[in-house]
């Protein structure tokens, strides 16, 4: 007799080891190259790709990157950095202590970060979002502490931030509650979520409250926490309700001004963490590519 149960779900990324809720990692089955994996790349591919999500995101579509990740460089290890709401929302000083797992992973394959080759890095940052940019801050935070000298920095480095990053404003703290709320009820709840983030932005604005996302986005102009990265490319749009293009713009200007190589990349007509979708994924994976190699 047949059965009407409905299939099991499968996870979207159950090629990955779970190293804790917040953590995961694929090893290849061979993580060597004797030349670039991809016929269009002329230098090698990265050992470690660190991929930070954004906050909330959902594995199924978190999988479109890594698997993206996969196709184009087959050879490389892929270390999943997530960003739990709660976490982010509730406890954000705990996120360092959330991210600790990932440092065994890259020191494993990095043995001595401070000897890391800064001409030809082989380490791969890409963030997303303030959530990513929280993952990729507390790792640097934790990565120091876990050296003897406490002052470690993660080896050599090329980044790429994705619509990130941001400080805490009122309409954009509204849009991104509203992600957490039933589209169906978002005319009902909007009142509510109004008065909600106006205290909370008010709040922070007379200093009774930390904006987290402005702390994070300026550790990664911190010579002293981030002074390995080679260069940084910006991902960003007019069209992205979260996050602020002239604040991207300003920070990007800071963090040249601070030394930093920086490469801006302003898509059109996309919006917050959806610049790899529709019409737009050939070029996004494209510029990925690009950069990596220096083009």
């Amino acid at each position: 007799m047949a059965s009407n149960a409905p299939a099991p779900k499968v996870n979207p990324l159950s090629f990955m080891e779970t190293l804790s809720p917040v953590v995961s990692l694929y090893r290849p089955a061979e993580t060597t190259s004797p030349s670039p994996s991809n016929p269009e790349t002329t230098r090698a591919p990265p050992k470690l790709i660190i991929f930070a999500a954004w906050t909330g995101a959902q594995d199924q579509h978190i999988a479109k990157y890594v698997t993206k990740y996969q196709a184009l460089y087959p050879t490389s290890v892929i270390l999943l950095l997530k960003s739990p709401p709660l976490i982010l929302i509730r406890t954000p000083r705990e996120i360092p202590k959330a991210i600790e797992p990932a440092v065994p992973v890259v020191k494993s394959i990095f043995p001595d970060s401070s000897s890391s080759d800064s001409a030809n890095p082989s380490l791969l940052i890409h963030l997303l979002s303030n959530g990513g940019s929280s993952s990729i801050a507390g790792l640097y935070t934790v990565f120091a502490a876990a050296s003897p000298t406490g002052n470690a920095q993660l080896p050599a480095h090329i980044k790429i931030i994705d619509s990130a990053p941001s400080s805490i404003t009122l309409w954009p703290s509204i849009e991104f509650s509203k992600a957490f709320v039933p589209k169906s009820l978002h005319l009902i709840a909007m009142p509510a979520l109004f008065l909600l983030s106006a205290f909370y932005t008010t709040t922070i604005t007379f200093g009774l409250l930390t904006d987290w996302l402005k702390v994070w986005g300026e550790t990664h102009n911190d010579e002293e926490k981030n002074g390995a990265e080679v260069r940084r490319l910006y991902v960003y749009s007019e069209e992205d309700k979260l996050v602020s293009w002239q604040g991207v713009e300003a920070h990007a200007k800071g963090a040249a001004e601070r030394g930093f190589e920086v490469r801006m990349e302003k898509f059109v007509g996309t919006g917050h963490v959806s610049h790899a979708r529709g019409e737009m994924e050939r070029k996004y994976w494209e510029m990925v590519r690009e950069f990596w190699e220096g083009k």
